[in-house]
């Protein structure tokens, strides 16, 4: 019986990675091997094979199953973002240590995004081919459920998700307080739970026409709502957590319609998110008044929305695209466990 174990900590599961590891589920499945979810090393046989999101399981996997083959998948920067959140450089240097094990051993690596693939190259000197990139998401793209023309006359902004300090939160209010000021119908909802928080920031920046929701994070519940809007918040600053992402607000926004207004700084939707037209690409280098006169220009443009559709169908086509993954997953699956 060839297994595939998911050896995880189940806390680290989520919408998105669940999603994540579905797809890497079906390509394994296709392969004939049955795929198992495991919290204990104990159920974990020589000849399975493992699979891991978090560094620390794939070094226990390493250390207690040394003759197992490995799948890892690295869904961000740790060190770096333990330094970010954290400042602890202890931590920081031990992440480290952890992460260059974990990517200099034998097996299939995940990665998210061409950047990460680079930036582990440089820092570690990684240089091999037996790697898979493919970027976080969770939802598809139904134009019937999804795009509703009327939303579009309405100047309505959302951002969904966590304040934290790298999601720039408060940028994007700045930004916004300069929007109300000149397009007195605009409104701006904020979609986290951190309710006191967003509250406090939106009396910070003395914003008139913003409130704050709380939606569960069931794909149902967030999609319902997020259909309601125009425009949606990415803002990002230009530092190497946010190079290397792939958020998955982005494909959230995409899937429902939105117009996702996002800077540079994420490098991977510079080669693979393209509206033409309805792009809201913001540069990290502009500032906060030349954020909002690039978002009040495009608001004041005329557009036929109806090509908007189009230009998201493309990249649910490519980029999110569940059958182009799975098949290259197969690809490297059975190169590297038919040795």
């Amino acid at each position: 019986m060839k297994r595939i174990v998911l050896y995880l900590d189940p806390r680290s599961l989520n919408d998105a990675t669940s999603y994540y590891l579905d797809i890497i589920r079906r390509a394994a499945t296709d392969l004939g091997y049955i795929f198992h979810i495991s919290e204990s090393i104990n159920e974990i046989k020589s000849k399975d094979v493992i699979l891991t999101i978090t560094t620390n399981n794939f070094i226990k996997g390493l250390a207690l199953r040394p003759f197992c083959k490995t799948l890892f998948w690295s869904q961000g920067v740790g060190p770096e973002e333990s330094l970010l959140s954290e400042n602890n450089f202890f931590k920081y240097y031990a992440k480290n240590i952890i992460e260059f094990i974990a990517l200099r051993s034998p097996g299939i690596k995940f990665f998210i995004s061409e950047a990460m693939l680079n930036h582990y190259n440089i820092k570690y000197g990684f240089c091999s081919l037996n790697y898979i990139i493919m970027p976080c998401y969770n939802l598809h793209y139904e134009k019937s459920k999804n795009f509703d023309m009327a939303r579009y006359e309405i100047p309505s902004f959302v951002y969904a998700g966590s304040l934290s300090i790298w999601q720039n939160i408060d940028e994007t209010l700045q930004v916004y307080k300069l929007i109300e000021n000149k397009i007195p119908g605009a409104t701006l909802t904020l979609l986290t739970e951190e309710n006191k928080k967003a509250n406090s920031l939106i009396r910070k920046y003395n914003i008139r026409s913003a409130n704050v929701k709380y939606v569960a994070l069931k794909e149902l519940n967030l999609n319902l709502e997020l259909l309601k809007y125009k425009y949606g918040f990415l803002l990002r600053k230009d530092i190497l957590v946010n190079n290397v992402a792939t958020p998955t607000k982005m494909n959230s926004y995409l899937a429902c319609g939105l117009i996702p207004i996002y800077t540079n700084a994420i490098k991977d939707y510079l080669e693979n998110i393209n509206l033409n037209n309805f792009n809201l690409k913001i540069k990290t280098t502009s500032s906060i008044a030349e954020t909002s006169e690039t978002i009040i220009n495009f608001e004041n443009t005329v557009k036929d929305f109806t090509y908007l559709d189009i230009e998201i169908q493309n990249i649910f086509n490519d980029y999110y695209n569940d059958n182009k993954y799975i098949k290259q997953i197969i690809s490297k699956l059975k190169n590297y466990l038919s040795k």
